[in-house]
């Protein structure tokens, strides 16, 4: 079984701003977090895109 998250009050991209209750991100922050994780972990989104099987047939 999954442990279920719960929200901090912190917004989880990391920016330190506080969010409204049940909230993780300020909105759009998922975003900021999810890019941040695919540039640390595959360099880039083109990488990342390649790595996981999206990119064009002559680019994998």
């Amino acid at each position: 079984m999954t442990k279920r998250l719960i929200p901090t009050g912190e917004c989880w991209c990391r920016c330190g701003a506080e969010v409204p209750l049940g909230k993780f991100f300020l909105q759009g922050h998922d975003r900021r977090a999810v890019q941040r994780v695919i540039v640390e972990v595959y360099g880039s989104t083109p990488d990342f895109l390649r790595k996981v099987g999206y990119a064009p047939k002559e680019a994998r």
